[in-house]
């Protein structure tokens, strides 16, 4: 009996140490910013880098004329730029070339690792 009145003392003790307090009221402030201007520019920007075939300017298709050129090479899940004198760029048949990192870059591609 004495056990039960401890341990209903301890627990009222408890009780009188934890505070359940309210949580605070979180409010979200929409940002200030004009989306329509951010897409204007993005299309601007994307247009300008394009060419009349709708490719990247300056990259080519063609692999006969990628001779000293930047190999492209499109995979399932990824894609990826050889640069000459690379160790795979002998044997890259490419689907894209370009003439600048620059512009691999622009066209989604990622340089080659070695």
């Amino acid at each position: 009996m004495i056990g039960y009145l401890l341990t209903a003392g301890l627990f009222f003790g408890l009780g009188q140490f934890y505070n359940n307090p309210k949580p605070p009221e979180i409010t979200i402030e929409e940002p200030a910013i004009d989306l329509t201007k951010i897409n204007d520019t993005l299309n601007t920007a994307v247009s300008q880098s394009l060419n009349e075939n709708g490719q990247v300017a300056g990259a080519s298709t063609d692999s006969a004329d990628c001779t000293g050129k930047i190999k492209g090479n499109i995979s399932s899940n990824s894609k990826i730029y050889h640069m000459p004198g690379g160790s795979f760029y002998n044997r890259t048949v490419p689907e894209m070339c370009f003439d600048s990192e620059a512009e691999a870059r622009a066209a989604g591609f990622r340089k080659s690792q070695r």
